[in-house]
């Protein structure tokens, strides 16, 4: 792709380039359309195959210095490419949708999660600020509103934001060819998977404890892909099993490689800890696992439990309770019927109600809604090589 002037400048000062929604997802699938994209995100230590996608990196930085420098780095690049849309992907820029659109830019603000219960959910965050982090999320919530438009990734989240700008588009996965032909999960390695960031909120404890159950299925194994942060990757090395249950890290892998990893496993863990954050949410992993034919065993939620309850695809568990997390693996390794049956009912569901496809025409809805068709033909295929550079 050219380096000429944007019709479309998604811009992230805190996620990393491959990332799947703002650049596979939302970026690329803008480029298949036929307009021209351009990506500032932060640099990567995984890579990706082209998208025709015009990427520009900036440094990766800890977070108060990304909050204050790489937030205006990122929004001067965005103003400086000169696009008519600026598609913003991350809370610490809000503060400069009112100066893009002084610019005469017009602003999309994406909303990943909602920011009050996020703010509230950070372990970082101490009872003595709390009411302070939540004041500062709310206002940055107000600042987001003046936007064109917000992008909302769940319902819950479109709810906090004025009605008549703001369109839901879900973290659904884009569909692969892979996943039509993959093998039945009982003809898999014996494997239990969970991909992305391992916190405590996010279930280290009963990834930790599940490593120590007496009812983990003998046999199999665990894989984790993505980082674990440090007091998590030391819980699940401390007190190892006494029959040497393998532990697997592959650590951070490129999108498409984490999704091969998926094809080779027989169930996808989220064992997300109940916060206001996660209640509502809709991770991009479980909808990946489904994708990939995995059958699913998740923390029971209220809303995963009504997307999920009627489909006969997962086992509902209580994220406190390791042995109950292991206990739902042993189920599946002693009925390769029912494993394979939530398989194959979970890609059904993955290929029906929560693929891509339609949140892509959505998106690509709006776009159109604030700017017009895309100069090339819509529709066009995706292009076959993208640019990727750092900023200067």
């Amino acid at each position: 792709m050219t380096t000429s002037r944007p019709e479309i400048t998604h811009v992230s000062s805190a996620h990393p380039w491959t990332d799947n929604r703002v650049h596979l997802r939302e970026a690329a699938g803008a480029a298949a359309a036929g307009y021209r994209v351009r990506l500032v995100a932060v640099e990567s230590d995984v890579t990706t195959g082209p998208t025709g996608v015009d990427v520009v990196t900036i440094p990766r930085r800890r977070r108060r210095s990304r909050v204050v420098v790489s937030s205006a780095q990122a929004l001067w690049l965005a103003a400086r490419s000169g696009a008519r849309v600026c598609h913003l992907h991350d809370p610490e820029l809000y503060w400069g949708v009112p100066l893009l659109r002084l610019l005469g830019r017009r602003v999309i603000v994406d909303a990943h999660e909602d920011l009050p219960d996020q703010v509230m959910s950070k372990a970082y965050i101490s009872p003595l600020v709390a009411p302070a982090a939540r004041a500062v999320a709310q206002a940055a919530v107000r600042l987001a509103s003046s936007a064109d438009r917000v992008v909302a990734a769940t319902e819950s989240i479109a709810e906090t934001y004025p009605v008549g700008k703001t369109t839901l588009v879900r973290n659904f996965p884009r569909l692969r060819q892979l996943e039509s032909s993959a093998q039945p999960p009982s003809h898999r390695d014996p494997v239990v998977v969970y991909v992305g960031a391992l916190t405590q909120n996010r279930g280290s404890a009963a990834v930790a404890g599940l490593t120590r159950s007496a009812a983990f299925p003998a046999g199999w194994r665990l894989e984790l892909a993505g980082h674990v942060a440090a007091p998590q990757a030391t819980d699940l090395t401390a007190r190892p099993r006494t029959d040497g249950l393998p532990i697997v890290f592959h650590g951070r892998l490129a999108p498409e490689a984490t999704r091969d990893l998926l094809l080779t496993s027989r169930v996808g863990l989220v064992t997300f800890e109940p916060t206001a954050a996660h209640l509502n949410s809709l991770p991009t992993k479980l909808f990946e696992y489904m994708a990939a034919g995995l059958a699913v065993v998740v923390s029971d939620f209220p809303l995963w439990r009504r997307l999920l309850g009627d489909l006969d695809c997962a086992t509902f568990v209580d994220p406190h309770d390791p042995d109950a997390v292991a206990a739902a693996l042993a189920a599946y390794a002693a009925d390769p019927e029912l494993l394979d049956r939530h398989g194959r009912n979970a890609r059904r569901a993955a290929v029906d109600d929560f693929s891509w496809d339609g949140e892509e025409a959505t998106l690509l809805a709006l776009y159109r809604d604030l700017i017009g068709a895309p100069a090339s033909a819509a529709g066009a295929a995706p292009r076959l090589a993208s640019t990727q550079r750092g900023a200067s």
